[in-house]
């Protein structure tokens, strides 16, 4: 946008500043209002705020602010029309077509009128006709703010020159001013149109000229500054909690070292004899758990220990029945044993002495065969306890009796000849 207004003014692109705003999309490109303004004109508009002890986000263009109260009033802008704001030695003329802004101008001839109606409504009559598109009629209606708003007569001349519909600003309805201020709504415009313009965030045109050098620095240092302490505060809070956390984990690991330590000193002193140490808890956890299992098999239930059922097997035996035992296998639920004798009677009759002691609810005569090259035939015998004898008797918290299965434990190979 500068680049295409530098031929359109006399003057440089660095001594002025130029702000816009896109106003409707048309068939061949973009409607644009574009506004330059000498720098030093917004310079001393600037001091003149500053000694008034004001420092304004923005500096605007006054012919445009009054366009902000029609939407509020919620008139018809349908068709072509157009706002006048008459003051005292200038009159700014605004045209709209379905309410988009087509054109702006101020002449230098207001309410003093040097010359009269007549010299008003000339040159009223020659910016219309500059600034209405070619295939268009004059403007079908007219609001009026400003001191102009109030004066019948001139009301009345450019509505015969005209022959158009007018329309005073203070006749309008707009909710957000009081109906009190009604009357005064014409000559403050202006000023209306501004404010309400930023507290209702209207959609009217409206630019904004403290750009480039003249941004406020008070607001921006501020900004700055409030950045810079939320920055050195954020990074604080950081590097606290970053320290926080690495305490954390050093003690966490100095912990987790000394109970490494100690476990591995336990682990050396329980089991010596113990070559491989991959994980010291699951492995204490499985010596100490076998050890009960030998423990509960060693001291024996209502049959006695391992030795004393072995005594029995022994003794029930008949004499002349020759018996070599290879493997000897008991937990809580079985006794299982491999071995050689003479023949498959003896075999037969190992097992009819065994059920005879009582202490069994079966036998099992498994993989009885022949041996190569001998006259001996090897047999495996599997021996199970009576339920009732091998079942421990657990409550839980109701007080009801509940019959558990302990688990079997391979106690190792035994080999006894006989």
């Amino acid at each position: 946008m500068p680049f295409e207004l530098e031929s359109q003014i006399p003057f440089g692109l660095d001594d002025v500043v130029v702000a816009g705003q896109s106003l409707q999309r048309i068939e061949n490109g973009t409607r644009t209002l574009a506004v330059a303004v000498v720098k030093n004109t917004i310079a001393e508009h600037v001091d003149v705020l500053t000694a008034a002890g004001l420092d304004p986000a923005q500096i605007a263009l006054g012919p445009l602010a009054p366009l902000a109260l029609l939407p509020l009033a919620d008139v018809d802008k349908h068709g072509l029309t157009a706002l006048l704001d008459i003051g005292e030695n200038s009159t700014s003329v605004v045209l709209l077509q379905e309410g988009t802004l087509i054109g702006l101008r101020t002449f230098t001839i207001g309410l003093s009128r040097p010359g009269g109606f007549a010299a008003f409504l000339q040159e009223l009559g020659w910016t219309l006709l500059a600034l209405i598109p070619e295939d268009s009629s004059l403007p079908e209606k007219i609001f009026l703010c400003g001191g102009g708003a109030y004066s019948p007569e001139l009301s009345e001349e450019i509505q015969h020159a005209l022959a158009v519909e007018i329309v005073p600003l203070q006749s309008l309805a707009i909710p957000a001013i009081p109906e009190s201020q009604r009357p005064d709504q014409a000559v403050y415009a202006t000023c209306l149109g501004m404010g309400l313009h930023e507290a209702l965030r209207g959609t009217t045109p409206m630019v904004n000229l403290r750009q480039g050098e003249f941004v406020p620095q008070r607001h921006s240092e501020k900004f700055r500054r409030e950045s810079r302490h939320l920055a050195w505060l954020a990074a604080g809070v950081a590097a606290a909690a970053g320290l926080a956390l690495m305490l954390d984990i050093y003690r966490l690991t100095l912990r987790y070292q000394t109970l490494r330590q100690e476990t591995r000193r336990v682990f050396v002193a329980t089991l010596p004899d113990t070559q491989t140490i991959v994980n010291e808890k699951a492995q204490l956890a499985d010596a100490v758990e076998t050890l009960q299992k030998r423990q509960r098999l060693l001291r024996g239930a209502s049959t006695g220990s391992p030795l004393d059922v072995l005594r029995h097997l022994s003794a029930v035996v008949p004499e002349q029945v020759a018996l070599d035992l290879d493997t000897w296998t008991f937990d809580e639920d079985a006794i299982r044993l491999q071995g050689t004798t003479s023949s498959f009677e003896s075999a037969e009759a190992i097992k009819t002495a065994v059920m005879s002691l009582g202490l069994f609810r079966d036998a099992q005569l498994k993989d009885v065969k022949t041996i190569a090259g001998s006259q001996k035939v090897a047999f495996g015998l599997q021996l199970f306890f009576q339920k009732d004898e091998r079942q421990e008797t657990k409550r839980d918290a109701t007080g009801r009796e509940q019959q558990a299965e302990v688990e079997p434990l391979n106690l190792g190979t035994r080999r006894r000849e006989g």
